[in-house]
């Protein structure tokens, strides 16, 4: 089985204990949801100098009050093929590959790395002449197993390292599964998705695509996913939170949300919303049909209270979601299961995704390889007697 992955992929400066109560930090703020610093949500870098008429390193510098971030690997697509490759490293035949350009620079280097310690497949990872793209993440204290999470970045990839569509060569489009994460990033092939995603479908693949908040998408009634409402007719799979639900459907409430989503044939949609449970709707043909709420993995957020896990940040829990769900869906194809049990694949992204709250950012790095497995293995027996 080959299943190939393209996105989002960036680097994450993380910012821990930020108080935007603070008096010399509230300052930025945003007040109106239009101008400053939009707390909970995505920010662009270049609209923030121009309001604040300062840099974007003297802003991160102020609010922090000088803190030295913790430097990860992040972004929807890649940390998201990444852990599906870690949950199913010793499945010889199923492979991983992930597309994309990488700069010639420090940080390039320390991307190209850190790839080289995971299951993934560099093959299809080209090193171009480029400049780095980097997210400054504000995360403030958690409380309750939530804790909120501001991002600071740009619209998209730097054009000198942007995906070409030619460099999805024959094999992306020989792949068993397709994953499209946060592909509004990768602008140039966002702007053919439609023909990719008709493409993949046209070799009967199965289509995964996962959302992330668009900020260059803020002042549009309705978020626009590729390049029109055409690509929902190619998606098997769609991943995405509530708020993202709401913006890229355009509905009120989440019953709006799913009129919209369920009026195009996508055969499965999972909707996370934090610590509350996780929405599912199966339609019935490629999977088993069902609709309804399904337990986050309570037993990970209480080992936390009690010092058993580590406590992290919520940064990239909604990418391992997906991991847990691609490697569930993979696994259960190599099983030949007839139907995909989508339930049980979000029961695994719930526990993935809980699981990426012990550490900080979205990139599981394992000292030994099935290291990740083991721990995602032990919560999921314990949410199945939980719950089942």
């Amino acid at each position: 089985m080959k299943i190939s992955g393209v996105g989002c992929w960036i680097v994450d400066y993380i910012y821990k204990d930020i108080n935007f109560l603070d008096f010399s930090t509230k300052k930025y703020a945003s007040k109106d949801g239009k101008n400053g610093i939009i707390i909970g949500e995505a920010n662009l870098v270049n609209e923030l100098e121009n309001y604040f008429n300062e840099s974007i390193n003297h802003i991160i510098n102020d609010i922090s009050k000088g803190q030295k971030p913790i430097k990860r690997l992040g972004g929807v697509a890649i940390i998201a093929t990444i852990g599906a490759s870690q949950l199913l490293y010793d499945f010889k035949d199923i492979d991983f590959y992930y597309y994309a350009n990488i700069p010639d620079t420090t940080i390039g280097k320390y991307v190209y790395d850190t790839l080289k310690n995971t299951p993934l497949s560099l093959e299809h990872i080209q090193i171009k002449k480029g400049q780095d793209t980097l997210t400054y993440i504000l995360c403030e204290k958690e409380k309750n197993g939530e804790s909120s999470r501001t991002f600071i970045g740009s619209p998209h990839i730097h054009p000198s390292t942007a995906l070409k569509v030619q460099q999805l060569s024959n094999d992306f489009f020989l792949s068993d599964i397709n994953y499209f994460g946060h592909i509004a990033w990768e602008y140039i092939v966002n702007n053919d998705f439609s023909y990719i995603l008709k493409k993949c479908k046209k070799n009967k693949n199965i289509t995964i695509v996962s959302t992330a908040s668009d900020a260059s998408m803020r002042n549009k009634k309705r978020w626009i996913l590729g390049d029109s409402d055409d690509v929902y007719n190619f998606i098997d799979f769609i991943i995405m939170n509530k708020s993202e639900a709401l913006h890229y459907s355009g509905g009120n409430d989440l019953y709006d949300a799913l009129k919209f989503f369920k009026s195009f044939p996508i055969e499965g949609i999972l909707i996370t919303d934090g610590t509350n449970p996780t929405y599912i709707y199966s339609r019935g043909n490629m999977s088993f049909p069902f609709e309804g709420f399904i337990p986050i993995a309570e037993d990970i957020i209480n080992d936390k209270e009690r010092g058993i896990l580590s406590k992290g940040d919520t940064v990239g829990c909604g990418d391992n979601f997906v991991s847990g769900v691609i490697a569930s869906i993979a696994l259960q194809l190599t099983n030949n299961n007839k139907q995909i049990d989508l339930k049980e694949a979000g029961i695994l992204g719930n526990i993935n995704g809980a699981l990426a709250s012990t550490i900080h950012g979205g990139f599981y790095e394992e000292n030994i390889q099935g290291e990740r497995k083991k721990i995602v293995e032990n919560y999921y027996y314990k949410y199945k007697i939980k719950n089942e």
